[in-house]
């Protein structure tokens, strides 16, 4: 193989989601970098492959890619993994692809597996216009701040999420949108315990919040885009989310909640939720 740096999608769950071409050129290049030898070792030990393994993981990424590029540069060819899914999408690799284009080598890219385009193909959603933000920041208040954004840009937005913040940020969506928004979430795609729901903010969050098993993996989640007559309303404020939550949860955990979001003492709103019950 002539000296090239290959970027490799490789499944992000079912092992058989893996291509052909992909397999083909794991057997045959120089080496293969990737973020976790560990991972790629088993994915490689499952097709039978042996090749040596170097890792380039965000930690190390700047200090590995000046050695990986001197093997391209010296002759060799180098497939770059990530644990799952295609490398530089929410997954290392961007800095080490620039690099290779500064240093003007050869560069190619082997399509496959994406969560990204694995939930939007199962999404039901007719308009191809849509935005990818990642990670949402991992702060509450940095979190809640991207949300409002992109409820003000009323455009399609897909990002992932980790099992022990969707809780939270389902209910932040709830908050800032509305609890009729549209969502789509996949869990676990492509794995065995693969599930996608799709439905109003509040019923989902009602749902996953009541069965811990539905809190468990990895997390795709679609902010469908709304008419601008919903788009116009304001958010709501500590006491609306509070009597929204009340009306689908139990108490302690629409207070557990609303606490959380609105960064209140939880014992403040608990007094809050008891008046609310008295008035009706």
């Amino acid at each position: 193989m002539k000296s090239t740096l290959y970027l490799i999608a490789t499944p992000i769950g079912n092992l058989q989601d893996i291509s052909l071409r992909a397999i083909d050129i794991l057997k045959n290049v120089d080496l293969i970098a990737c973020e976790d030898t560990r991972h790629t070792g088993q994915l490689l030990s499952h097709f039978s492959i042996k090749k040596k393994l170097t890792s380039l993981h965000q930690h190390n990424e700047k200090e590995k890619t000046h050695s990986i590029l001197e093997v391209i540069k010296a002759g060799g060819s180098v497939a770059y993994v990530s644990d799952a899914g295609t490398p530089a999408i929410s997954d290392p690799g961007a800095f080490l692809v620039n690099q290779a284009h500064l240093n003007q080598l050869h560069i190619v890219p082997i399509p496959g597996a994406s969560a990204l385009t694995t939930i939007f193909s199962a999404a039901g959603i007719s308009s191809s216009h849509f935005q990818f933000v990642g990670f949402l920041p991992s702060s509450h208040g940095k979190s809640k701040k991207a949300l409002q954004d992109i409820f003000s840009q009323n455009m399609t937005t897909i990002f992932y999420e980790s099992p022990h913040r969707v809780i939270k940020t389902l209910t932040a969506i709830v908050e800032v949108f509305g609890s009729d928004q549209e969502l789509v979430i996949g869990r676990e795609l492509t794995k065995l315990f693969e599930t996608i729901y799709k439905g109003k903010a509040i019923s989902l969050l009602e749902k996953i919040n009541q069965n811990p098993n539905d809190q468990k993996g990895e997390f795709v989640i679609i902010i469908s885009a709304t008419e601008k007559k919903v788009l116009s309303q304001p958010s709501l404020s500590d006491e609306q989310a509070l009597k929204v939550l009340l009306s689908e949860l139990p108490l302690n955990q629409a207070v557990k909640l609303t606490a959380i979001i609105f960064k209140k003492n939880k014992k403040d709103v608990y007094n809050q939720a008891l008046e609310l019950k008295n008035d009706k």
